[in-house]
Order: C-alpha cells, then sequence, then structure tokens
C-alpha cells in the first residue's frame, strides 16, 4: 500500500500495489486504486489503523553485538539491533530497535540512531495525525556517524547509509534519505526525507537540501546552500537557492 501525491507518482507504483490517490490520477495506476480527496492523510489513518488492529512488534532478540566491537558508557541499544566487526558506539550513543551498524563503522558520543522521522498530516480540523514509521536504519561498514547527529528510521523502506560514508557532527539525517559510498555531509546540514546523495558527494556546513531530491556523485553542495532542485553529477551548487556554479574538473 502506498499514496501517489502526483500523476508522476501514480504512474511509478508497482502493478500489485494499493494506491491512496486522487480521482484525477486514479486512471494512472497499474495496480488496485482507492480515490481519496487527501491521499497522503488517509494513508496515515489507513496504517495506524493497520498497525493499532494487527499490530506492528518489533523483533524482541536482544542486540547481536560482535565481540571486537567497542561499546561506551550509557549507550542504549534497542531490540534487534546488529553491530558487526570491529564498530566503536562511543558514549551516550542511543541506537533505536533493528538498527544495523556494519564493521568497523564509528558512532560518536550523543549521536542519536533510529528514531522515527518527522511525519505528520493534519487533518480537516489541523490536528496532526502522526505517520508511523516502520523502516530501518542500515549503516554499512567504515562509516562514522558524528556527535549529536540524528539519522532517522525509514517510515516504510530504510534510512541506508553507504559504505565509507563519512558524516559530521550536528547533522540531521531525515527518514529514507540513501547518502552514497564514500559521501561527505559535514557540520550542521541537513538533508529531508527521502533524498538520494551520491557516492564521494560533498555536501557542505549548514547547507539544506529539500525532501526527494538527488546529489548526483560527486557533486559539491556549498556552504549554507538551500538546495531545491535536482543536482548534476560533479556539479558544484551554491546560493539559496541553490544555482549552479561549474562542473568539478
Amino acid at each position: 500500500m502506498c499514496f501517489a501525491k502526483s500523476g508522476a507518482w501514480a504512474e511509478k507504483a508497482q502493478a500489485d500495489a494499493v494506491v491512496i490517490v486522487a480521482a484525477e490520477h486514479a486512471g494512472l495506476v497499474k495496480g488496485h486504486a482507492l480515490v481519496s480527496a487527501t491521499p497522503r492523510l488517509d494513508f496515515a489513518r489507513a496504517l495506524s489503523f493497520i498497525e493499532s488492529v494487527a499490530g506492528y512488534e518489533w523483533s524482541q532478540a536482544e542486540p547481536v553485538i560482535h565481540p571486537t566491537a567497542v561499546i561506551g558508557q550509557n549507550v542504549v541499544l534497542g531490540k534487534g539491533v546488529v553491530i558487526g566487526e570491529g564498530a566503536r558506539i562511543l558514549h551516550n550513543v542511543v541506537i533505536q530497535d533493528e538498527v544495523v551498524i556494519g564493521a568497523r563503522s564509528i558512532i560518536k558520543s550523543c549521536a542519536v540512531v533510529g528514531e522515527d522521522g518527522f511525519g505528520f498530516e493534519r487533518d480537516v480540523d489541523g490536528k496532526a495525525l502522526r505517520l508511523p514509521h516502520l523502516g530501518r536504519v542500515i549503516i554499512e561498514e567504515d562509516v562514522e556517524i558524528g556527535s549529536l547527529t540524528t539519522v532517522c528510521r525509514g517510515t516504510l523502506g530504510d534510512t541506508w547509509i553507504r559504505r565509507g560514508a563519512k558524516i559530521d557532527d550536528h547533522v540531521h539525517i531525515a527518514h529514507n534519505v540513501e547518502v552514497g559510498e564514500d559521501a561527505f555531509v559535514i557540520a550542521c546540514a541537513e538533508i529531508s526525507g527521502g533524498v538520494r546523495i551520491g557516492g564521494q558527494a560533498w555536501v557542505a556546513p549548514n547547507a539544506s537540501v529539500l525532501n526527494q531530491l538527488k546529489i548526483g556523485e560527486k557533486a559539491v553542495v556549498g556552504l549554507g546552500a538551500v538546495v531545491v532542485r535536482n543536482v548534476e553529477d560533479k556539479s558544484i551548487v551554491a546560493g539559496n537557492p541553490a544555482k549552479h556554479i561549474r562542473h568539478v574538473e
């Protein structure tokens, strides 16, 4: 089940999906369409109903910690957490249920990995309805996550930090983000939901990236840039709103 907020999203939905969609886009759905005036709100309602009636429970398994991993003081580990060979989890880190930490990765002090992302939809009275987050966070090998950084779990799919990525202190990684191999995300950057950051890309301090965008491979997002459209591979962008400056040589 999913929702489609536009015709383009309706066309992308898998053929076996049940899609909550506005009437004008129902004909574009390959599978089953449920017509709604407020697709995202009704999706949140449906997910909350399923969660309350059928129940959704994370694994009750105890954390699996490799014997060579190092765990600091006052670390909180949720159910089903997996920590790989040689990983280092420093003091006061919180790792919530079902998070996977790859070999040799480092999670620095006071980072929070795997909390719910910011997912709410207003009803007709303006009251906020929380969207359940049922995905995970997957951190591959040789990743670094800085102090006081937050990495949110996915809504339905997973948030994914690929091999060798380095994320600095005070960074926010929202739900369903993918950070590519060997990418750098520097201090105080904000990466909104569903963003894809390509391999070896560089996101400079205080940059903000609008949700669902793609930052290309080896692209550079400049200091304090506000990114509101996709960034091509090897493109350097800067400013508010961010504009293409030149290509990386």
